[in-house]
């Protein structure tokens, strides 16, 4: 074998492709649906779980206590067996009204994760859930100041109802102007709401620490302007007591120090929902006199139950939900929530419409086809993974999800690791990358490009070497397939872009590895 062979040998181009990340219904990285109420994970013998509420007596009434949701509609990553989603949620809701206990929400803010076109649009799904669920008010955290005030004022416009404020999902804020304007009418200072004959007082704040990036409250003219925590919080009580309610409630976007000392300067407050907590929440709440604080993690995995019981010592008492597929089904309100979310990302084209980025080496996506015109063995390999089906799974999703399954092909946030030529990393599409079935059908599934690169210089060079040896300088040729090249050592790092922790929480790399690697120019 001539030296010149070798060389070609030992730079070969090698493809490594690993089991698809199937799409279920979530609550974590977007983006992702509800796995139905029966599928393959759930036939399996569940776990022993504790029964919801166990022990409670009937209270007066139960508070549903959510926040920091950073977007994630559904169960926390692309598993079913991971925890929450707005459609368990929901159900939670309706399992505690089945028991004939008056229950509305409150939530502390933090509802999104990324900005831009499709975060916009999922405000709106989340707002609409808020609605469906009786929630009466949302903090603004630093994540809806992002938004913008004139965003803010119009989804407040979309969802206040004049007719009953009481019963209206409520922005609040006590420390938060908008446009210079405390009586835009939006966010309040405080409200108060009646409910199982009781009447509830709430006020919220956002630590000014957390909001320093946010860009509307900078400049000489800043669309919006926070105040001193401590200080506002104070003045909005003072009028909450004089409508002499039965509870004073806090949810307070900050640390848990920032809690502390807000219960401690007010000892009127009898519960305080903060956020800065662990993901996934604490089990047990702070006592600060009498003030029970409690933190319910991220993401929608849990949600915080409150019961109250006026004239008992503690009038309250509280269980942190796991929101698990065991306990919980999907609440077809919230599937019809995610469907018209899906609806209007296609409807307005956000993945045409939103602006690409070009790819760092410069080159350009040519699809697993123009690869496998040299690569025959490793094409073949590859076309018997589930990645070769990528798309497929965001159009039906699993066996047994038809009915009830929402299709995910005009998601950027699963597009992204389910077609060719994404950064998942920030969810952003390449210049070349996939952009419909229409334009970019050779583009469709999770392709050899994603883990070793645009071809568009390597096929180029090939190409012309084949037609004309000497039209190509061996050297270059070779520095190209160095480029596109995957080892075992640097595999791994390509893998968890999407088989992460949060959407495949079972991952091995040394299980999966051995699987679907394969060496060699053919």
């Amino acid at each position: 074998m001539s030296r010149v062979n070798r060389n070609q040998r030992k730079f070969a181009l090698s493809f490594v492709f690993l089991p698809l990340l199937f799409i279920l219904l979530q609550g974590c990285n977007s983006e992702k649906p509800p796995a139905p109420e029966k599928s393959a994970a759930n036939t399996k013998t569940p776990p022993r779980m504790q029964p919801l509420l166990e022990g409670w007596t009937e209270p007066s009434f139960a508070l549903v206590l959510t926040g920091e949701q950073h977007g994630y509609l559904e169960p926390c990553g692309c598993s079913e067996t991971q925890s929450g989603g707005i459609a368990r949620r929901h159900d939670l809701i309706k399992q505690i009204r089945q028991r004939g206990w008056e229950t509305v929400g409150l939530d502390a803010g933090g509802t999104l994760k990324r900005f831009g076109t499709q975060s916009k649009i999922k405000f709106d799904a989340i707002l609409q859930a808020l609605k469906e669920m009786d929630v009466r008010a949302v903090n603004v955290g630093p994540e809806e100041l992002m938004l913008g005030a004139a965003d803010l004022y119009a989804r407040h416009l979309n969802f206040a109802e004049e007719s009953d404020p009481e019963k209206s999902l409520t922005f609040l804020s006590s420390n938060l102007t908008l446009f210079g304007d405390p009586n835009l009418g939006t966010p309040v200072r405080q409200k108060v709401f009646a409910v199982g004959g009781n009447r509830v007082g709430v006020t919220s704040v956002v630590s000014p620490e957390l909001t320093r990036e946010v860009p509307y409250l900078q400049g000489d003219n800043p669309e919006m302007a926070l105040s001193d925590p401590i200080e506002a919080v104070g003045a909005a009580l003072g009028e909450l007591e004089q409508q002499n309610p039965d509870l004073l409630v806090l949810l307070s976007h900050g640390s848990l120090e920032l809690a502390e000392q807000l219960a401690k300067e007010y000892p009127a407050l009898r519960l305080i929902l903060s956020t800065g907590g662990p993901e996934d929440g604490k089990r047990k709440p702070i006592f600060v006199g009498d003030t029970m604080i409690v933190q319910i993690g991220h993401k929608g995995k849990y949600a915080g139950v409150v019961g109250y019981y006026p004239g008992e010592q503690p009038p309250l008492k509280y269980e942190l939900v796991d929101l698990d597929m065991y306990r919980f089904k999907n609440s077809p309100e919230m599937i019809e929530v995610m469907r018209d979310y899906q609806d209007r990302l296609r409807d307005e084209q956000v993945i045409e419409n939103d602006s690409p980025i070009r790819h760092p080496s410069g080159y350009t996506f040519v699809g697993s086809k123009k690869c496998g015109e040299c690569h025959t063995k490793a094409y073949a390999t590859w076309s018997t993974t589930k990645h070769s089906h990528a798309f497929e799974s965001l159009e039906k999703g699993r066996a047994g999800q038809e009915a009830t399954w929402v299709t995910r092909i005009y998601d950027p946030e699963c597009i992204s690791c389910h077609t060719t030529g994404w950064n998942q990393d920030n969810v952003l599409r390449y210049d070349s990358g996939y952009l419909n079935q229409q334009q970019t059908p050779h583009l469709v599934g999770q392709q050899c490009e994603n883990c070793h690169g645009p071809g568009s210089h390597h096929t180029d060079l090939e190409s012309r070497y084949k037609m004309d040896r000497k039209s190509v300088e061996f050297e270059q040729l070779v520095q190209s397939r160095r480029e596109i090249q995957l080892t075992e050592l640097n595999a791994k790092s390509v893998c968890i872009r999407c088989h992460d922790y949060e959407n495949s929480p079972q991952f091995e790399f040394e299980k999966y590895w051995p699987k679907v690697k394969h060496v060699g120019r053919d």
